[in-house]
C-alpha cells in the first residue's frame, strides 16, 4: 500500500470515527452526522475507484449508489420527530439499497479472480432464501405478539432475509480470499447491517429506537468497513475478470432444480397465506420472490454467456484450422497461430506470444510432452527476458517448434484446453509442411541426379549448416574422392586451399541471389593440381531447393589451351622474330 492510500485511509477513519462519536454524544444531530458518515463512506469507494482503477468498476459504483440510498433513508428516520412513524419514503430508501447491493454482489461474483465460478453460491443463496421464508411466515410469524404492525414485522423480514444473503455471499468472498483484506471488510459490514437491523427490529419491538444503541454501532460498522474496503488496492482483485477453470460442465437441468424450487416457494406461501385468511407478509413474500428470480435469471446469464464464449472459441478454432489446411510454410503457421490466440483471449488481455522452432532441444523432455502452464523462469533465456513481465507462461509443442504464451495465469487458464488444440492443429500442419518439402527436396535431387550423372560438371548442394546434402558423380573425376557423409565443402579440399573455398563461401553467403563466380586450384589427393571453375546460386529461400547450389567446371585443359595458343601468337609476332635473330647474333 502506498503513502497516498495510508494517509487516505487513516483520514477516512478519522472521520468516520468523528462522525459516529457525534452520534452517541449529540443524539439530536444524528441526522446531520449520518448524512456525513454516508456521504464519507460513498466518496471513499469514488476516490477508491479513481486510484486503484479496477477493471470493472460497476460493482463498486452500485455499492456506492446502495450507501447513498441508505444515507437517505437514514437522514429521513433521523428528521423524525421522538413518538411517530417515519415517513414511508424512508423505507423506500432502505427497500432500494438492496436492489444496489445485489447488483453489486452480482458484479463481485462474477467468475473473477476470487471467485472462479459462483454457481454453488447461488444455488445456496436460492436454498437457503427460501428456507427463511418458509420459516419466517410459517413459525415466526404466528408467534409474534401485537407490538409491531404486521406490515412492520414483515418489512423487518425482508431486512433480514436481504442482510442474511448480502452476508452468506461476503462470506463466501472471504474463504475464496481469505487473504483480500476488502474482501474481510465487506463481510464485516455485512455483519454489523445484520446485527444492526436485527437490534433494530428488537427495538420496534419494545417501544421504539434510542439513538445511540447497537443498532447505531452496527450501521457505523456497515458504512466505515465498506467504504474502508474500497481504499485498499486489493479492491480490484475482487472484479478482476478471469475465465472458468478448464473443463467446467456445462449447466444442466437437474443443476436448476434448486433456483425453480426457490422461485416457486414465494407463490406457494403466498398463495398459502391468502387462502388461509389475510395475507400478513406481502413485502417480504414479495422480496424473497425478486430475489429468487433474480438469482434465477443471474444463472441462466451465467450459462448463457459460458456458451455463447465456447462458440466463440469454437468459431476461432475452425478458422484457424481452415486456414492451417492450406498454408504451405512455418512463417504463415506462426501467423495464423498468433492470431488465434489473440482471438481465443478475452478482450484486452496483456499477453506476449513466441513461435520458435530454436530451442526445442533446451527444454526438459517431460515440458514438451504435453502442453502446460510453467513458470517463466523454466523458459530458455533467450525468451525470458521478453517474457519476464509475467509470472507464467503457456507452453505447447508444436511439432519442431514451440509455442510460449505468457499473460496472467487466470487467463493462461481460460485459454489452455483451446489452445491446446490449437498446437495440435499447428503441429499437424508443420509436420504436413516438412513432409511435402522432404518430398520434393527427394525429387528435385532425384531430377538433378539424373540429369547431373552423365554430365562433367560438378553439382553440390549445401544446406543451411554448410553440409553436402547432394554430389554428382562426377566429383570423383575432378577431385579424386567421394565426400564423406555430412562433409563439409572445405572438408573435401586440402588444407592449403581452404583459404580460397572460405573466402568464396563467405561471399557467396552474403551475395544475394545473383551468383558468385571464382577460380580455385585444388590438389587432388595423387598431388596434381586441377583448375576449378566455381560459380555459387544461393537458392536457400526456394521452396523445393532450400540450399546453396555449388557448380564445378573442370578448366585445367581449357587454361592450358589458351596458353599454348597465346604462346605461339607470341612466337609468330615480329618482336619475337627479332629477340630470335639478336639471340643468333651473340651466340
Amino acid at each position: 500500500m502506498g503513502r497516498r492510500q495510508i494517509l487516505s485511509t487513516a483520514v477516512y477513519g478519522a472521520l468516520i470515527a468523528a462522525l459516529g462519536a457525534v452520534v452517541f454524544a449529540a443524539p439530536r444531530l444524528d441526522a446531520v452526522a449520518w448524512a456525513g458518515i454516508g456521504l464519507c463512506a460513498a466518496a471513499a469507494i469514488g476516490l477508491g475507484i479513481r486510484r486503484v482503477r479496477p477493471r470493472r468498476p460497476a460493482p463498486w459504483w452500485a455499492l456506492a449508489a446502495a450507501i447513498v440510498a441508505m444515507t437517505a433513508g437514514d437522514v429521513l428516520y433521523g428528521l423524525t420527530d421522538a413518538g411517530t412513524d417515519p415517513p414511508a419514503l424512508a423505507d423506500v430508501c432502505y427497500l432500494a439499497m438492496f436492489p444496489c447491493v445485489a447488483a453489486a454482489l452480482i458484479g463481485l461474483t462474477r467468475a473473477s479472480s476470487t471467485l472462479d465460478g459462483r454457481t454453488g453460491l447461488l444455488d445456496l443463496l436460492a436454498v437457503g432464501g427460501a428456507a427463511l421464508l418458509a420459516a419466517w411466515v410459517f413459525i415466526v410469524g404466528p408467534r409474534l405478539d401485537g407490538a409491531v404492525s404486521a406490515t412492520g414485522w414483515s418489512v423487518q423480514a425482508a431486512y433480514t432475509l436481504g442482510d442474511v444473503i448480502v452476508l452468506v455471499v461476503t462470506v463466501r468472498l472471504v474463504r475464496a480470499a481469505p487473504r483480500n483484506p476488502s474482501a474481510v471488510l465487506l463481510a464485516a459490514g455485512a455483519a454489523g447491517m445484520l446485527v444492526a437491523d436485527v437490534a433494530y427490529g428488537a427495538a420496534e419491538a419494545r417501544g421504539g429506537l434510542t439513538p445511540g444503541g447497537p443498532a447505531d454501532l452496527g450501521y457505523l460498522l456497515l458504512y466505515g468497513a465498506w467504504g474502508a474496503a474500497a481504499l485498499l488496492p486489493s479492491m480490484a482483485a475482487l472484479t478482476d475478470p478471469a475465465a472458468p477453470q478448464p473443463g467446467d460442465a456445462p449447466v444442466r437441468g437437474l443443476g436448476m432444480v434448486p433456483l425453480f424450487t426457490a422461485v416457486a416457494v414465494a407463490p406457494v406461501v403466498l398463495l398459502a397465506q391468502a387462502m388461509t385468511g389475510p395475507v400478513h407478509d406481502g413485502p417480504v413474500i414479495a422480496v424473497a420472490f425478486g430475489i429468487s428470480l433474480a438469482l434465477l435469471v443471474t444463472r441462466l446469464s451465467d450459462a448463457v454467456g459460458r456458451h455463447a464464449e465456447a462458440l466463440r472459441r469454437e468459431r476461432t478454432l475452425r478458422h484457424a484450422g481452415t486456414v492451417l489446411v492450406s498454408v504451405t510454410d512455418a512463417r504463415t503457421v506462426a501467423v495464423a497461430v498468433r492470431t488465434a490466440v489473440r482471438e481465443l483471449l478475452p478482450a484486452d488481455t496483456p499477453h506476449v506470444i513466441v513461435v520458435d522452432s530454436s530451442l526445442t532441444d533446451l527444454l526438459p523432455l517431460n515440458e514438451l510432452s504435453t502442453p502446460r502452464i510453467v513458470p517463466v523462469h523454466q523458459v530458455p533465456p533467450l525468451w525470458r527476458e521478453r517474457l519476464g513481465e509475467f509470472g507464467y507462461a503457456l507452453v505447447c509443442p508444436l511439432d519442431a517448434a514451440v509455442l510460449y504464451l505468457a499473460a496472467e495465469r487466470r487467463d493462461l487458464r481460460t485459454v489452455q484446453d483451446a489452445v491446446t488444440v490449437l498446437a495440435g492443429q499447428a503441429a499437424l500442419a508443420l509436420a504436413r509442411i516438412a513432409l511435402t518439402e522432404a518430398a520434393s527436396r527427394r525429387d528435385s535431387d532425384n531430377y538433378l541426379r539424373a540429369v547431373a550423372e552423365h554430365t562433367n560438371d560438378v553439382v553440390l548442394v549445401l544446406d543451411d549448416d554448410e553440409r553436402i546434402r547432394y554430389t554428382s558423380p562426377s566429383v570423383t573425376d575432378l577431385l579424386g574422392i567421394w565426400p564423406t557423409p555430412f562433409a563439409t565443402l572445405r572438408e573435401i579440399v586440402s588444407p592449403a586451399d581452404r583459404d580460397q573455398v572460405d573466402a568464396t563461401l563467405g561471399v557467396a553467403l552474403t551475395g544475394g541471389r545473383d551468383g558468385t563466380r571464382d577460380t580455385w586450384s585444388l590438389r587432388r589427393p595423387d598431388g596434381t593440381r586441377v583448375l576449378v571453375e566455381v560459380s555459387f546460386r544461393d537458392l536457400r529461400d526456394d521452396r523445393l531447393v532450400r540450399g546453396m547450389v555449388i557448380t564445378m567446371r573442370d578448366v585445367t585443359e581449357q587454361r592450358r589451351h589458351e596458353l599454348h595458343l597465346l604462346r605461339r601468337h607470341w612466337e609468330d609476332t615480329p618482336g619475337a622474330a627479332n629477340r630470335d635473330n639478336s639471340a643468333r647474333k651473340y651466340h
